[in-house]
């Protein structure tokens, strides 16, 4: 293949994935993974490519807070080209297609394993009047004193306690979890969504998107949402509970 052909390929992959490439030096290509910006493989292709495998430089990582081992990103990024490549085939377009289902499996393990890590954080603790007070303080937990204990033992309340939480669901970069359960009261439905978002996670999400309906026996309704920036996103969701036996939910994204 000729440098001009080459540049064809390039060509055609911008077609259709605008902007997905960008040349550094002569036959240097940054390549952006679609649905996936924050990372870019910088790649070098030799004269005789599609003949030789092309190399990767580098891998590129502008958002380490999604993609937090870039070492083992860039072994399945070589792995995966060595895989697909074959002799006089170009492989651009494939490399891409692999790794788009390879990075979101990525993205929700490492969400499944942080969803872990802050589950295993939430136990009971013995903590001194003056812990309790900065607990207190900056509301990163609801603190329950035992009244019965003679010493300063308190218990940190766990939020998710009786919420049915979704697998995440990602797309277009963004990961959703949904939280649901039942409540019997205006109060409960306030009290249960206040205590949720201190959950550590929720509450560095994107966006916290709810909505709660209730029937009372007499026939009265009584139904909120919050939208938390996203247009209308509420007011879809409370429209969902109005066709689907579900009495509050709520939707973070992180």
């Amino acid at each position: 293949m000729t440098v001009e052909e080459l540049h064809d390929e390039i060509s055609a992959i911008d077609a259709i994935y605008p902007d997905s490439t960008s040349e550094v030096a002569p036959q240097i290509y940054n390549l952006k993974i679609p649905q996936h910006d924050g990372l870019e493989i910088q790649m070098s292709f030799l004269e005789s490519y599609p003949d030789e495998i092309p190399n990767v430089i580098q891998i590129l990582n502008n958002n380490t807070r999604i993609y937090t081992d870039t070492n083992y990103l860039e072994t399945q990024v070589k792995e995966t080209l060595s895989n697909i490549f074959r002799k006089g085939e170009v492989c651009i377009f494939e490399l891409f297609t692999e790794l788009e289902a390879i990075l979101e499996k990525y993205i929700g393990k490492e969400v499944e394993n942080d969803l872990q890590k802050d589950m295993g954080e939430l136990k009971i603790s013995e903590v001194s009047t003056e812990e309790k007070n900065e607990l207190d303080n900056n509301n990163n937990q609801t603190i329950k004193s035992l009244s019965s204990q003679s010493n300063s033992k308190t218990v940190i309340i766990d939020p998710l306690k009786g919420w049915i939480q979704s697998d995440p669901i990602i797309d277009r970069g963004s990961t959703f979890i949904g939280y649901a359960r039942k409540v019997n009261s205006v109060d409960e439905a306030v009290e249960y969504l206040d205590l949720l978002v201190t959950d550590k996670k929720i509450a560095k999400a994107a966006h916290n998107i709810s909505s709660w309906r209730i029937k009372k026996e007499n026939g009265i309704q009584y139904q909120d949402c919050d939208d938390d920036g996203e247009t209308a996103a509420g007011g879809r969701v409370l429209h969902l509970l109005s066709v689907r036996i579900i009495f509050l939910f709520h939707v973070s994204n992180v």
